[in-house]
């Protein structure tokens, strides 16, 4: 399985994320990712938005659903959506009901790690759920308090305990080359490329970088 690379459009508007999108397109991105924040602020209606503008580009939207899961993947889905976040601190029936119901629908789905105080035994019970993906990485609070912090053991230690393809967010190029070698199949980007000078060319570098990694 070649390396994929999400783009996180992690921003506010749909204006924005309609012209980072483009960028990531035109420098080689695999996934587009409709960000929390842009949930957040825009709704789901950024999700047709984006599916639109860009037919046939696979998107996650980035739910991190805690509740009522049909309703999510159900309007993930209606909008032209691939794959749906749940996030592991939310009730194991609700990410069972999340996967169960993406499998009815036919969309992806994503199971988040963050903050989980067992990330490998975590990974092993949303595996045998039947989850398409496992998400591991620190949240961008955690990465500011601690800059040189990174959760790259963990991947690996999941890596070994999981045969689900395992996705894994970074902020910068050298991590994601390691997080490929540790196991990662999905590298998740959002900053700083999309505040980047010349967004598309940081992307196309950072995109060419971590594909080129063996």
């Amino acid at each position: 399985m070649e390396t994929i690379i999400q783009i996180a459009l992690d921003v506010t508007d749909s204006e924005r994320a309609e012209y980072l999108a483009g960028c990531a397109v035109r420098a080689g991105a695999d996934w587009l990712e409709i960000g929390n924040p842009l949930n957040k602020f825009e709704g789901v209606h950024a999700i047709r938005h984006i599916s639109s503008r860009f037919s046939g580009q696979y998107i996650l939207v980035d739910f991190m659903i805690m509740a009522g899961a049909k309703r999510y993947v159900t309007a993930a889905k209606e909008r032209g959506a691939h794959n749906v976040t749940v996030t592991a601190l939310c009730p194991d029936i609700t990410v069972r009901e999340t996967i169960e119901e993406g499998k009815r629908q036919g969309i992806e789905v994503t199971v988040d790690l963050f903050n989980t105080a067992d990330v490998v035994e975590c990974a092993k019970k949303y595996s045998d759920m039947g989850a398409d993906y496992i998400m591991v990485h620190f949240g961008v609070d955690q990465k500011r308090e601690n800059p040189d912090a990174s959760p790259l053991d963990l991947l690996k230690q999941v890596h070994e305990a999981v045969k689900t393809p395992l996705s894994y967010a970074v902020y910068d190029v050298e991590e994601a080359r390691q997080a490929v070698k540790n196991g990662a199949k999905v590298i998740v980007v959002g900053e700083p490329l999309l505040s980047a000078e010349d967004p598309e060319e940081a992307m196309r570098e950072f995109i060419e970088s971590v594909k080129a990694v063996k």
